[in-house]
């Protein structure tokens, strides 16, 4: 599946896309987190399709995944 990555997420990994190969969001976690050197680390998010998950899903391979870094605003 294609993994959007922003921000300082993306500097860390050098990459604004990765390709990971997942079954369930938590399982994504786990890789992206031992791919990308200081995530774990961080606070983050993960949309699917556009909209932002807390809980684990099943995941089927043809979503696209976006890590976002914290953010402010209004």
């Amino acid at each position: 599946m294609r993994v959007l990555l922003f921000g300082m997420i993306a500097e860390k990994a050098g990459a604004t896309e990765i390709v990971a190969n997942a079954v369930s969001l938590n399982t994504l976690r786990k890789e992206l987190e031992e791919r990308i050197i200081g995530l774990a680390q961080m606070r983050y998010a993960l949309a699917v399709d556009r909209r932002i998950e807390v809980a684990d899903r099943p995941l089927n391979g043809d979503e696209e995944i976006a890590v976002l870094p914290p953010f402010a605003g209004g």
